[in-house]
């Protein structure tokens, strides 16, 4: 497996791994020779990661596919962008009112990047931070830093160099054939996951996870929720599981906002 110092993603994330990945790295050390990440989200798992011989990373949502190839493929004329914005309530309306059409691939990157930026917990069909009225201390720009969001940009462009990037179903990276694959799966929560994502899950789209992780012959760490009903999908004789909580970053001003999640893998570390 190769390495390459862990990296940030320009994104903000529900539900991000960034903060954890001390107890995701474990995972990585289990021998491997290609990695896959059906659910690459905000990316905070694969560049966390030391690179593997083979990288493949997917996602569902055209919007995060899209941006990570325009980051691959386009880093500078994303930064220039960057650049000479300055986020205000004024464009933020605009943005919402006219979106960038999929012929125009950067600039719906970079409305992408804007509002995960600019609203609420980097959700994408939240208001702004600090609301419409703009009368919270926390102003719609106190998380657009152009320098700190470019550099990020650059250093993950490196790095995707190095990755194959899908918009598929996450079905097909479980299923393909493969030798000494290791997949990470972070997938929208069971609960919550529909309201904190634009492309969530139904029930019946984790009982299929749960269905091909059971017969996968690649090894594979999930991380999901911590409930009954997950409990229930996700359980079998030939998974190891261990519970994780920590801070969730989604109402952290709440006291003892902590959220618990399994860690069901079939092998142990």
């Amino acid at each position: 497996m190769k390495t390459k110092i862990a990296i940030k993603s320009p994104l903000r994330f529900p539900g991000s791994k960034s903060k954890v990945m001390n107890r995701i790295r474990p995972y990585f050390l289990s021998q491997h020779q290609e990695f896959r990440e059906p659910f690459l989200g905000g990316g905070s798992i694969f560049f966390g990661k030391p690179l593997s011989t083979i990288n493949w990373i997917n996602d569902k949502d055209y919007k995060i596919y899209n941006f990570f190839s325009v980051v691959k493929d386009s880093p500078e004329q994303l930064c220039t962008i960057v650049q000479r914005t300055i986020p205000t309530i004024e464009l933020w309306k605009e943005f919402r009112k006219y979106p960038a059409t999929d012929n125009d691939k950067i600039f719906q990157a970079f409305q992408f990047l804007f509002f995960n930026r600019t609203n609420y917990s980097g959700i994408y069909t939240a208001n702004p931070i600090g609301g419409l009225t703009q009368e919270s201390k926390y102003k719609i720009n106190c998380r657009w830093n152009p320098d700190m969001i470019c550099s990020r940009i650059r250093l993950c462009s490196e790095k995707l160099q190095n990755a194959r990037i899908t918009n598929l179903d996450y079905s097909t990276l479980i299923t393909k054939p493969g030798d000494d694959v290791l997949l990470i799966l972070d997938p929208p929560y069971y609960v919550k996951g529909n309201s904190l994502y634009p492309v969530g899950m139904t029930p019946n789209e984790h009982q299929l996870l749960a269905e091909l992780l059971i017969s996968t012959p690649h090894k594979f760490l999930l991380t999901i929720d911590d409930n009954e009903i997950t409990r229930e999908i996700y359980s079998s004789d030939n998974f190891v599981y261990n519970q994780e909580s920590w801070y969730y970053t989604i109402h952290s001003k709440k006291k003892n906002n902590i959220g618990k999640e399994l860690f069901i893998s079939n092998f142990k570390i």
